[in-house]
């Protein structure tokens, strides 16, 4: 979905908004994203809470970006 902004393991995000009348999250809940699928505008959340909804960002749910998951080390290891 063009205008969609990437997300990546590891990035801490808040809720803004969801639809799901079956949840228990509420705006301002926090999580860590597990995967993202760009092409279906599916977002893989680990909450905090527990729960694990992915949310749908090209169904109108939306979320924003608290920090950037922590870059990792390359497949060299760590520096000598």
């Amino acid at each position: 979905m063009s205008g969609q902004p990437g997300y990546q393991r590891g990035d801490r995000i808040a809720l803004d908004y969801t639809a799901d009348p079956h949840t228990r999250l509420q705006p301002g809940d926090e999580g860590t994203v597990i995967s993202y699928d760009p092409r279906h505008g599916q977002l893989n959340v680990r909450w905090d809470s527990g729960s694990t909804l992915a949310m749908l960002l090209a169904d109108g749910d939306r979320v924003r970006l608290i920090t950037p998951a922590p870059e990792q080390p390359g497949p060299q290891g760590d520096e000598p």
